[in-house]
């Protein structure tokens, strides 16, 4: 249930800064549009998540057992969203003077590891492959002005 509430949050911060952007319209989306909409996505599925936790605990056990006793024990799910929510800001730090690129790279690489990928080379070439294509896509192709670092 934590990891439900720690995401619902992550979301409302992410949807009430993005109000901070101009939204624009449906047809001409402004650059707050995209964070805002995922931060509404984020609140929903995180509620949706923690709803159907909510439900599926046994009846008689929430009753007689304190509230902390009904999450699964050892499963990880709570520290894997404080290190993603952590990689993210991280990320969000590093990105000017790293550059957009070396900083999606990290934070790409970080992520897979958080999400359980154990082997590096994968982890690597993902990592590597999402960010140069990141990079061709948007600064070379569509020639948008991201931050420049020691590398791109």
């Amino acid at each position: 249930m934590s990891a439900a509430i720690s995401m619902f949050v992550f979301g409302a911060i992410t949807a009430v800064l993005s109000l901070q952007l101009p939204l624009g319209a449906l047809r001409m989306p402004g650059s707050g549009f995209f964070p805002f909409t995922l931060g509404l996505a984020l609140m929903a599925l995180a509620a949706g998540h923690g709803v159907r936790i909510y439900l599926a605990r046994p009846k008689a056990a929430a009753a007689q057992a304190p509230a902390s006793s009904t999450l699964p024990e050892g499963d990880g799910a709570t520290r894997r969203v404080v290190l993603f929510v952590t990689g993210v800001i991280a990320a969000v730090v590093l990105l000017k003077p790293l550059g957009y690129t070396l900083a999606s790279f990290l934070l790409m690489l970080a992520l897979l590891q958080i999400l359980g990928i154990r082997r590096w080379y994968i982890s690597l070439a993902v990592a590597l492959g999402s960010a140069a294509t990141c990079h061709v896509v948007f600064v070379r192709l569509l020639q948008i002005p991201l931050p420049s670092g020691w590398i791109f």
